[in-house]
């Protein structure tokens, strides 16, 4: 560079344009040169981060009804998504999904109710979940709001944890909906001892008007709009409480 003129324009690798009829002073040729590798490396960082392209995750969600609850008519759940949301795409999956694949297209969060493990603690997890364990990268446990057993919760929920760990590269899980201290502290107990991150999430409900009401609107499997009226449906969160149970698992992962 020293002592020269440019006569047009000067195009590096990167198309990075050097100003025509620029001079560059000797004692500015190092800091010129160094400004113009930096502007190359940022423009090259730029160019990558367009082209870079994230793959998709196949995302395990293990809950209960918040999770997903089928159709029941008669507790007047007329749909089949986590319970209380007003649509399938508001549950927190769904949400999750919707968030995750912003940067990974094609991202699949699929929810699995497994309150039937909540209420019988000792039964065979593999027979349970192992077929919908396959291929996950991610198994988000997502549970116990139905555990009446929390003395054997406390050993079960490791064991849960362990059989999870074998399946998926990277497993999380949150704690409860509704504010139990002693779920909780075995939660945390099982996030710590296999190095997993652990979720609040009660603080959504205590915090945060996040429950439909009785009179409020719902839609069934077929779009059709029915008005909550048990007690029941309104314990779970609505579509605000399910954004925000789903804000905190993305922010995770």
């Amino acid at each position: 560079f020293e002592g020269k003129s440019f006569s047009g324009a000067y195009l590096n690798d990167n198309g990075l344009e050097i100003p025509s009829t620029h001079r560059v002073e000797p004692s500015k040729q190092n800091e010129y040169a160094s400004r113009v590798l930096y502007l190359e490396e940022v423009t090259s960082s730029f160019s990558n981060n367009r082209i870079e392209q994230r793959p998709p995750l196949r995302v395990l969600c293990l809950g209960n009804s918040i999770t997903r609850h089928e159709y029941k008519a008669d507790i007047e759940w007329f749909s089949e998504w986590g319970m209380a949301a007003s649509k399938e795409e508001n549950d927190y999956c769904h949400q999750l999904e919707k968030m995750l694949s912003q940067n990974r297209p094609s991202t699949v969060v699929t929810p699995l109710n497994i309150a039937y493990w909540e209420r019988n603690l000792n039964c065979s997890i593999d027979s349970l979940i192992g077929a919908h364990t396959t291929d996950k990268d991610v198994i988000v446990i997502r549970l116990g709001e139905n555990v009446q057993d929390k003395e054997a919760f406390k050993s079960d929920i490791l064991r849960l944890v362990e059989y999870c760990k074998r399946k998926a590269n990277k497993v999380v899980i949150t704690g409860c909906f509704w504010k139990d201290d002693e779920k909780e502290r075995a939660i945390i107990n099982a996030a710590h001892m296999y190095g997993l991150t652990y979720i609040p999430i009660d603080w959504i409900d205590r915090l945060y008007d996040s429950r439909p009401k009785v009179g409020d609107t719902l839609y069934d499997i077929h779009g059709k709009p029915y008005t909550v009226t048990k007690d029941f449906i309104i314990a779970h969160p609505d579509d605000k409480g399910m954004k925000k149970i789903a804000e905190a698992i993305y922010r995770v992962l």
